[in-house]
C-alpha cells in the first residue's frame, strides 16, 4: 500500500471582492503519496498560490480539511502550524523569500535557528546541504549578488535543510530562462529520488508537466487530475 502524505477533503476558500463573496477554491479533493512529484497547472488567478499556501499552513481554508503526515492542519493553532513548517512542510515562494543582505549561509540557517539546532548542528547540516545543491562555494556571498538560478538554489536549500516530507514550490521556473528552469526541475527530481520527498509545484507553464508523475489542472477553483 502506498504511503499517504497529504489528504485534501472538500476544500473551499472564499475572498470578499467589492462586497461579493467569491470562491477561489471549490470543493477540492486530492491524495498525494510518498515520493510523488505533482505539478498543478493553471492560468494566473486560478487559485494555485492560495492552494499551496493552505497546504503549507500559511492560510486557512473556509471549509474542508488538510491532513499532512497525519496532522489535521485545520485543527492546529498558529504555533503548531509553525512547528509543522519547521519540520514537515517547506514552502518556496515565487520571489524566493530570501533576505538579500544576508549571505547564502545565513539564509539557509534560518529554519535551523527556528527549529532549535545547536551551532555545530547548524554548521554541519548547512555545509552538507549547500554541497548537495552545488553552491557551497557561494556560502559567504550575499544573496543580492547571485543570479536568478543561484537564488532559486538557495531557496531550495533553505527549504531542504530541515529534510521535509512535503516540499512546495510556487512557480519555481517563472523567473528563469528555460535552460536554467530545466536544471531546477531536474534538481527537484533528484531531491525526490534521494530523500523520498513529496514535491508539489504550481505553474502556469505547461512544459513543467513532463517532470511530474502526478499532473493536475486547476481552473475556476476546481482541481482535476489529468
Amino acid at each position: 500500500m502506498k504511503d499517504v502524505v497529504v489528504i485534501v477533503k472538500n476544500l473551499w476558500k472564499y475572498y470578499n471582492y467589492m462586497g461579493h463573496r467569491i470562491a477561489i477554491l471549490r470543493g477540492i479533493n486530492a491524495t498525494l503519496y510518498r515520493a510523488d512529484i505533482a505539478c498543478i497547472y493553471g492560468p494566473s488567478g486560478a487559485g494555485k498560490t492560495t492552494f499551496l499556501k493552505i497546504l503549507a499552513g500559511l492560510e486557512r481554508p473556509d471549509l474542508g480539511e488538510i491532513i499532512v503526515e497525519g496532522y489535521n492542519l485545520t485543527l492546529l493553532d498558529d504555533d503548531a502550524l509553525a512547528t509543522i513548517r519547521a519540520s514537515i512542510v517547506s514552502y518556496i515562494p515565487q520571489d524566493y523569500g530570501l533576505i538579500e543582505d544576508f549571505t547564502v549561509y545565513e539564509n539557509v540557517e534560518l529554519p535551523l535557528l527556528v527549529a532549535g539546532f545547536s551551532e555545530e548542528e547548524r554548521r554541519v547540516t548547512i555545509l552538507e546541504t549547500l554541497k548537495y545543491m552545488g553552491i557551497a562555494e557561494k556560502m559567504h556571498t550575499k544573496v543580492r549578488y547571485l543570479s536568478g538560478g543561484e537564488k532559486q538554489r538557495v531557496a531550495i536549500a533553505r527549504a531542504l535543510v530541515v529534510t521535509p516530507s512535503l516540499l512546495l514550490a510556487d512557480e519555481p521556473t517563472a523567473n528563469l530562462d528555460w535552460e536554467n528552469a530545466k536544471k531546477v526541475l531536474e534538481l527537484f527530481i533528484k531531491i525526490n529520488r534521494d530523500f523520498k520527498t513529496t514535491v508539489v509545484m504550481v505553474s502556469h507553464d505547461a512544459r513543467i508537466l513532463e517532470f511530474a508523475n502526478r499532473k493536475f489542472a486547476l481552473y475556476d477553483g476546481v482541481l482535476k487530475e489529468v
